[in-house]
Order: structure tokens, then C-alpha cells, then sequence
């Protein structure tokens, strides 16, 4: 992915990679955990990895999760293109095909836990600072930045004076419907 970039292989694992280190001292390259895709540029909103995808990003917005030892695909409806007829009928289309992949089981749940995981993300940022290589994290370590989710949150707005209308946000269930509806494709 460096060379594709063009540019070094140190300067691939300091901008876009952590270090895991296990228990018995194997370290492994992991993406540097963001509230983003680290190859997502902030700036100019592209991906910088575009041309060489790896396959989670090249199969969204087909999305999975892993119950009673089975992968289920569906499609997240938080893309706007999922939103299109044309569009959502193509990514269903692709999920026979993905479900018949021979990819192990356990690939596909690492990859849910790893999602699953919700950090401090300020907290982790601050931890990388003065650090002039990738930061290096014991698993005890990187856990320690993880946040604790509740399944709902509260907001409250207030609407006139001495009312207040609350609304109870999900934010740790899988499988919210945020879509509304369905456009009909126009040709």
C-alpha cells in the first residue's frame, strides 16, 4: 500500500498504523484506531487508498455481523447510496455472492470485535503524541481507552420557554433502520 502511495514504508506505519503488542511479545500492525478511517483525508473528504481497497471498504455498504456462529450481510443504511432503488438492489444482489466466500468464521468475527470496540479517541490521540514511531499498545493498554456504551442516550432541546422535548437516540444496537425511504430509480 506504501508503494501505491508512494511513499515509504515508515512513513505508511507512522501515519496509518498502531502496534499491538501480545502477551507473549508479538507485535502486530494494526490501523490506527480514529473516530474516522485513517484513510479517509479530512481535509479534501477522499480516500487516499481509493484504487487498492482492502475488501471491507470495496464491498460497502455491504455490511455483516456474526450470530449463533453464522455471517449475516446486510446493507447499512447510513450510505446514502443504499437509500437509491438502482443502487440498493445492486448491493443485494452481491450478498449471495459474498455469503458463499470461503472465508473461515473467525476472520469475520475479529473483524465484528474490532468494530464492536468504541474508544476515547481524544484520550488514545493524546497517548500517541511525542512518539515518533507507531505507538506501541499492550492489549491492556489499548482496552484502557475504551469507552463504556450505553444503549441510548439522551438529548434534550428546549423548544419555548419551560418546555423541554427529550429524544432518545440509539447508539450501540446493530441493525437500526435509518432508512426512510426508498427513492424509485429515474432514468
Amino acid at each position: 500500500m506504501a508503494k501505491k502511495m508512494g511513499i515509504s514504508v515508515s512513513e505508511f506505519e507512522l501515519k496509518y498504523l498502531d502496534i499491538l503488542k501480545t502477551d507473549d511479545g508479538t507485535l502486530i500492525h494494526v490501523l490506527k484506531l480514529g473516530e474516522l478511517c485513517p484513510f479517509l483525508n479530512k481535509e479534501t473528504e477522499a480516500c487516499e487508498c481509493r484504487d487498492f481497497k482492502p475488501i471491507i471498504c470495496k464491498i460497502y455498504p455491504v455490511v455483516f455481523t456474526v450470530e449463533a456462529g453464522k455471517v449475516n450481510f446486510t446493507i447499512d443504511n447510513w450510505c446514502q447510496l443504499s437509500r437509491k432503488k438502482i443502487c440498493r438492489n445492486y448491493f443485494e444482489s452481491a450478498i449471495p455472492l459474498l455469503s458463499r466466500l470461503p472465508i473461515p468464521i473467525e476472520w469475520f468475527r475479529h473483524v465484528v470485535s474490532y468494530d464492536d470496540l468504541y474508544f476515547n479517541y481524544d484520550k488514545l490521540k493524546e497517548s500517541r503524541k511525542g512518539k515518533n514511531k507507531c505507538a506501541v499498545f499492550t492489549l491492556k493498554e489499548l482496552l484502557s481507552f475504551q469507552r463504556k456504551v450505553a444503549p441510548y442516550e439522551l438529548e434534550a432541546y428546549r423548544t419555548e420557554a419551560n418546555k423541554v422535548e427529550i429524544y432518545k437516540i440509539e447508539t450501540a444496537s446493530p441493525g437500526i433502520d435509518f432508512c426512510q425511504e426508498i427513492e424509485e430509480p429515474t432514468f
